[in-house]
């Protein structure tokens, strides 16, 4: 048998095809096809891999498998404007769970999961779009500013995750960045920088005890025109009335506790986002 011409040459550096593979630096793949079979190589748009804005993101759909970029200002399926989507096909029949990660608003995400069908996103509770209060109570709640002695508290756990000081008696976490807070006088506090108190949901959390919840005072609140709002914080206080009832109302002035905090929940003006690529909408 002639021997093979070598790759410097321009042979193929070996007189067999595996000798030849070597030759030429060729590795195992080189003797495999490409496509969807079991044993083959996958490309680019396998199963969805690589493929962006694929024009299905509406259904659940074992086709689609893979990792997908969504802009919602194209397919309004996604819940959010941008973001990323992992698509997890089941076996048997057009089955799929999906995970979608958000760009704008940042550090959100859906799951959903169906056949088809245009299931709804249900969002993850997390550390961002969620707030502990006082007392340790898990809320669904952003933006969040904490009503506290920032730095006479007897809390360690005042600043944690996002939050940052927004003056000498509060601390605010990054979606109400901008708020600040200060005391008039026993009890009062004054907060600008925000639209008010929050339109939905739960506004305010009354200071409450670390070890158990125990409500710890009475807050009330007004605000003007302008959006500032003024809260006042008074003691418990138990009266008996003629039919000898036990009734819980506002006693005394009384600073927020050392070991506590009022949770306020806020509305905030719309901020431009830095993440959204110059050459799409906000």
């Amino acid at each position: 048998m002639p021997a093979s011409l070598p790759v410097a040459k321009g042979g193929p550096g070996g007189t067999t095809p595996a000798a030849a593979r070597t030759g030429l630096g060729l590795g195992s793949s080189a003797t495999l096809n490409t496509g969807a079979a079991q044993g083959n190589v996958a490309v680019v748009g396998f199963r969805g891999l690589g493929i962006q804005g694929l024009t299905k993101a509406s259904s659940v759909n074992v086709l689609l498998s893979g990792f997908d970029a969504y802009d919602n200002t194209v397919t309004s399926y996604s819940p959010s404007t941008y973001g990323s989507m992992l698509t997890m096909g089941f076996p048997f029949g057009d089955w799929a769970g999906q995970l979608f990660i958000s760009c704008t608003p940042q550090s959100k995400a859906w799951i959903r999961g169906g056949s088809q069908t245009n299931a709804p996103f249900y969002e993850i509770y997390t550390t961002g779009n969620t707030t502990r209060g006082s007392g340790g109570a898990l809320s669904a709640a952003s933006p969040i500013l904490r009503i506290a002695d920032v730095l006479r508290s007897e809390r360690r756990d005042l600043l944690e995750q996002t939050f940052e000081s927004a003056g000498a008696y509060g601390v605010a976490n990054d979606e109400a960045r901008g708020v600040t807070v200060e005391r008039s006088d026993v009890g009062v506090y004054v907060i600008t920088g925000s639209l008010g108190l929050a339109l939905e949901g739960w506004r305010i959390q009354d200071p409450c005890s670390p070890e158990g919840g125990r409500m710890l005072g009475i807050t009330q609140s007004e605000q003007d025109s302008q959006g500032v709002i003024t809260l006042r914080l008074y003691k418990q206080r138990w009266t008996l009335d003629e039919e000898g009832e036990m009734h819980l109302g506002p006693g005394a002035p009384m600073d927020v506790p050392l070991n506590s905090w009022i949770d306020v929940r806020l509305e905030m003006p719309a901020k431009p986002d830095p993440d959204v690529p110059e050459d799409q909408p906000a």
